[in-house]
């Protein structure tokens, strides 16, 4: 009897399950949904690496995961930055183990094929053994399909798809255009280290958190009533200054700039409120680059709080990167921003990174908590579907098309799940 070859499984219907006001609770724990989302999102399309800052010296690598695969971005010594799979192509072996450092050449630990910075075989052991045919050309390191950068941010796209970066991007530029533009050089610094923190919760809840301005005066109450930097945020309405925006293609943002332009006389409320007194060097560096009027607009109204598609939030001072690991576990990457030109501040946003994110941070530990507990809730059956309609069809619509929502609306995550459906189903919908 002639075996039947197993049957295909059946597309997920993503339109279904990602509706304009609700959410199936599958979305966030079916292993085979996040099978896709690891092809689909993360290996064909553009996904965040690295920033150049932290590569700054020929031979500084890193190694970074985007989706299921293990990369190095590399500086080579002509000064450019490559990106390769963390692959020998002799074996297969891991090249670096280390999550950074420095090295003159690639040496893979297995066989000791060594590879020169950009990429090419140099020296092999006993080469001769090897059929004429041979050659050292073409067995180098496999450099990913794309590599692009914006602004010092290096993003990959592993597996080719239609769209440049900048199209990814977007309004989403405006964005980083807005965290450079506080450094009188306009350029950032990610040279103090990642924090790591291991996230029992689909990467899409943290994703969903990072813009999510409803959930502050209940899960970080405590944090709140013990600090008067934050006094505010408990007396917050639906009626506050400060607005989420929706910026199409899964990029969203909570603009406090609104609520801090409110109150223009203020500098630095960003900071937690510090005297530009303290500030001299950065203050006059600042004046400088752009003129006291437009340094006084940007020093009003800091940094964005933002969540670009799919792994990247600019986090205020922040940078951080959500790692997916499986359907019910990621990890979210954190380092502080560092201002070119500003290193008086620089001290105090380490400090404030630490107290915030660190080990015993006063916000990571009420977002990892309330991030499990929504994870351990899922997992139920019922109900079927997540609610997720607030301020639905009441956004306003801006002549470029960015949506603007009230600070406790869910316009941020329906444009992240929008451009999810999209992104997904179309994937689908290509192999039918």
């Amino acid at each position: 009897m002639m075996a039947t070859a197993p049957l295909s499984p059946a597309p997920i219907d993503y339109r279904h399950l990602v509706q304009d006001g609700r959410l199936h609770g599958s979305l966030y724990t079916d292993p085979a949904i996040f099978a896709q989302e690891m092809d689909t999102i993360f290996h064909r399309g553009w996904s965040f690496v690295a920033h150049d800052s932290e590569i700054p010296n020929q031979g500084d690598f890193v190694v970074r995961r985007v989706g299921s695969q293990s990369l190095v971005a590399l500086r080579g010594k002509d000064g450019e930055v490559r990106v390769f799979y963390n692959r020998c192509p002799h074996r297969g072996a891991t090249l670096c183990q280390t999550a950074s450092g420095n090295r003159p050449r690639i040496t893979c630990p297995y066989h000791a094929w060594t590879f020169a910075l950009d990429g090419r075989l140099i020296g092999l052991p006993d080469e001769g053994a090897y059929p004429a045919d041979f050659s050292k050309a073409d067995a180098g390191l496999t450099p990913v399909a794309r590599m692009d950068s914006y602004g010092g941010f290096i993003f990959v796209n592993l597996i080719p798809n239609k769209l440049t970066l900048r199209e990814h991007l977007g309004h989403a530029t405006e964005l980083i255009d807005a965290l450079l533009g506080l450094s009188p050089t306009g350029r950032i610094q990610l040279s103090a280290g990642w924090m790591k923190h291991k996230m029992r919760s689909n990467w899409k809840m943290i994703v969903e958190n990072q813009v999510d301005g409803y959930h502050a005066p209940m899960v970080h109450g405590s944090l709140i009533a013990a600090n008067r930097t934050f006094a505010t945020v408990r007396d917050r309405k639906p009626t506050s200054p400060t607005r989420v925006r929706d910026f199409g293609m899964g990029h969203s943002d909570i603009d406090h700039a609104s609520d801090y332009r409110a109150a223009n006389d203020k500098l630095f409320r960003w900071t937690g409120g510090i005297d530009p007194a303290r500030l001299p060097q950065y203050v006059g560096a600042m004046n400088d680059a752009y003129g006291p009027e437009d340094a006084r607009r940007r020093l009003i109204e800091g940094p964005p709080h933002s969540m670009l598609f799919p792994n990247l939030s600019l986090a205020e001072m922040n940078i951080m990167v959500i790692e997916p690991i499986s359907a019910d576990t990621a990890v979210q990457y954190t380092c502080p921003v560092f201002l070119e030109g500003a290193e008086d501040l620089n001290a105090r946003t380490l400090r404030r990174c630490e107290g915030a994110m660190g080990p015993a941070g006063m916000l990571i530990a009420d977002d990892a908590e309330i991030g499990e507990l929504t994870q351990m809730g899922v997992t139920n059956l019922e109900p079927e579907w997540i609610i997720l309609s607030r301020g639905m069809g009441k956004e306003e619509v801006l002549p470029n098309g960015v949506k603007l929502a009230g600070l406790m609306d869910e316009t941020s995550q329906r444009g992240f799940w929008s451009h999810y459906r999209d992104v997904m189903a179309g994937s689908q919908e290509n192999v039918r």
